[in-house]
C-alpha cells in the first residue's frame, strides 16, 4: 500500500469512527480524544486530516449526504420510465441507510441541531434530492402516467415518506418495530402505496 492509499484508508477509518460517535452523541459531547481512541490511531493524527472537530463534523455529513445524492443521480437519472425510476430511487435510498443506520441517525441529529455546525447543508442537499423527485414526477405526469398533481408537494411527501419510515427503522421506535418486512419489502409497499395515489385510472 502507498503512502496516500494508507492516508486515504486512515482518513476513512476517522470519518466512519466520528461519524458513528457523532450519530450517537452528538458534535458537543465528542472529543477528538474520542474519535482518537475509537479509531486506535493519535490525536495528531486526527488533526492531521481535519483541521478540527467541526471540520470533521461536517465532512462525516458532507460525505453521508453524498452517499444519498449518488443513490438519487443514479437511479432517477437512469434510462427508464418515470415510475421504474420512482421505484428504482426508493428501493436504493431505503438499502443505503438500512445498512448504515448511523448515518441516518448523523443526519437526524444534525438536522435537529439547529444552532450546531451542518443542518444547512442536510437541509439544501435534501432539497436538491426532492428536485430530482420533481422532475421525474413531471416527466410522468407529462407522458400521461401520472395524474396532473401537483410535482412538488408530490415529491415532498414521497420523500418524507420513506424518510419517516427509515427513521423509524433505525432508531428502533415502536413504529419501526410493528412490521417483521424487510427493507426490500417495505421499499416496494411504500412505493406502491404512493403510486397508488398518483397512478393514471384505466
Amino acid at each position: 500500500m502507498t503512502r496516500a492509499e494508507d492516508a486515504s484508508v486512515t482518513r476513512e477509518r476517522i470519518l466512519s469512527h466520528a461519524g458513528g460517535l457523532f450519530a450517537d452523541g452528538g458534535f458537543d459531547a465528542v472529543s477528538i480524544a474520542d474519535i482518537a481512541s475509537a479509531a486506535g490511531i493519535s490525536t495528531g493524527l486526527v488533526y492531521y486530516h481535519f483541521k478540527d472537530k467541526q471540520t470533521l463534523y461536517e465532512t462525516a455529513v458532507r460525505e453521508g449526504v453524498h452517499l444519498l445524492e449518488e443513490a438519487a443521480v443514479a437511479t432517477l437519472g437512469a434510462d427508464a420510465e418515470p415510475a421504474e425510476r420512482l421505484r428504482r430511487f426508493v428501493a436504493s435510498y431505503m438499502r443505503l441507510l438500512e445498512g448504515q443506520p448511523a448515518l441516518m441517525r448523523l443526519l437526524i441529529r444534525s438536522v435537529s441541531d439547529l444552532g450546531g455546525p451542518a443542518p444547512g447543508h442536510v437541509l439544501m442537499r435534501s432539497a436538491a434530492i426532492v428536485d430530482r423527485l420533481r422532475t421525474v414526477l413531471e416527466e410522468g405526469i407529462a407522458a400521461g402516467a401520472f395524474r396532473q398533481v401537483d410535482a412538488q408537494m408530490a415529491a415532498t411527501a414521497l420523500f418524507a415518506l420513506i424518510n419517516t419510515l427509515m427513521t423509524a427503522r433505525v432508531l428502533d421506535t415502536p413504529l419501526g418495530q410493528s412490521t417483521t418486512a424487510d427493507v426490500d419489502t417495505q421499499a416496494a409497499f411504500m412505493t406502491d402505496l404512493f403510486f397508488e395515489g398518483i397512478a393514471e385510472c384505466s
